[in-house]
């Protein structure tokens, strides 16, 4: 008999029938010997059985996360049946990783497992916001719109995403070249002046020394740059930057940089706020929908918050005092939850907000764009300029004495 137990664990089993036909399939049972006996039960005499091995990660973007929701609901939605829907989005997709996870999830449906339920067994492409929505949706007999409201969440929090993507882009790349290109005089063209200047047997500008011994120590400590940048390499693939006490620090590192801080500020504000009202629209009570609002959020300092912020929900505080208490969110937020509190509207009003804090965080995006492009490439014509002046100061000098 199948289960749904969330201990349970997935097996691939071969068998016999009474006729002697050979069968396969897939069942779910907490343990092996459990999978034999509910394999036997159903009359079939097992010949193999063995645990189910799971799909190669694969890093699902949020656009074909989004994507696969919208033919998902779309099926649902014109009376496809479930299972049939999923096998019709695995025949259309391109990525076979992505493929061998829907017929993962087909499975473990098959065997009498809810969709939310399947979907919580692969945390690492499913959020407990994802999962949340698919509950609500799939207990109050809306799956199609719940899914059509999961998949415009998804496309706002991928157009936030974007916009400061966008945004930061071009500045990156320019210091990035403008980096390389300091790099590359100091390290190899500042040497052959070197060489010149040691040939004159003359004093040379203050100017001219200090990019001379610049130059000496970083072609000096290459090696030891290279094994700093390989150490820093090796450390990130390792997760260490993930673990929650350094991930911590590093959100609240983000939100105090001037500038960036106030960006990364407003896309989190504004994510949380649209994340928190679409699952309030579905029904979900405010104190469980501040669980997977704290996943949601993807920022360790307002995940933690918003842990806080349940725990006094539910303790009876009101959601626009939790708010105030956590310093975190905006007057104007704040004032609307407010009102939402007092009408019994604050997934409207939460919605509202959101919107407002998008057009801020745009003008914000826009206003860094134009006012970053001149200043970098003022600073970068300074920091060449300064060292072919202090390269060249030398040449003018001893064109003085003839």
């Amino acid at each position: 008999m199948p289960t749904s137990n969330s201990n349970s664990v997935l097996f691939d089993w071969s068998g016999q029938d009474a006729q002697g036909s050979l069968l396969k399939g897939q069942i779910r049972a907490p343990h092996i010997g459990m999978a034999r006996a509910m394999i036997r039960h159903q009359g079939i005499r097992v010949m193999q059985v063995h645990r189910h091995a799971a799909p190669r990660p694969v890093h699902i973007k949020a656009a074909s996360l989004a994507l696969f929701t919208r033919q998902l609901a779309a099926l649902v939605r014109a009376g496809v049946p479930l299972l049939q829907s999923l096998d019709l989005v695995r025949r259309s997709t391109p990525q076979p990783e992505w493929a061998s996870l829907l017929e993962s999830l087909k499975h473990d449906i098959e065997n009498g497992s809810t969709l939310n339920a399947a979907f919580r067994q692969y945390p690492a492409h499913f959020s407990p916001l994802y999962c949340s929505l698919v509950a609500a949706g799939e207990a109050a007999g809306l799956l199609d719109d719940m899914l059509d409201k999961l998949a415009f969440t998804l496309e706002k929090n991928a157009v936030l995403k974007s916009k400061i993507r966008t945004a930061l882009m071009y500045p990156t790349v320019v210091v990035t070249v403008a980096m390389v290109v300091v790099l590359v005089i100091l390290m190899a063209v500042v040497p052959v002046f070197e060489d010149v200047f040691k040939s004159m047997n003359a004093t040379l500008p203050l100017p001219t020394q200090w990019v001379i011994a610049i130059s000496q120590g970083l072609v000096h400590s290459a090696w030891l740059m290279g094994l700093v940048g390989l150490a820093a390499v090796l450390l990130w693939r390792t997760g260490w930057h993930r673990q929650p006490d350094r991930q911590l620090r590093w959100s609240r590192w983000q939100l105090q940089l001037p500038w960036i801080g106030s960006l990364i500020q407003s896309a989190v504000v504004a994510r949380w706020a649209h994340t928190l009202s679409a699952l309030l629209a579905a029904g979900v009570p405010l104190v469980e929908a501040l669980g997977p609002v704290a996943s949601a959020c993807d920022h360790s300092v307002y995940a933690k918050a918003s842990e806080t912020m349940r725990a006094q929900v539910a303790q009876g505080s009101s959601l626009n005092e939790t708010m105030v208490l956590s310093g975190l969110f905006p007057s104007m937020l704040v004032q609307m939850c407010a009102i939402g509190e007092e009408t019994g509207a604050v997934d409207t009003m939460l919605a509202r907000a959101a919107a407002l804090l998008e057009n801020e965080l745009h003008d914000q995006l826009s206003g860094l764009s134009s006012l970053l492009e001149p200043v970098i490439m003022v600073l970068l014509g300074c920091v060449v300029g300064a060292i072919l002046v202090a390269l060249y100061l030398p040449i003018f000098k001893l064109g003085q004495l003839f």
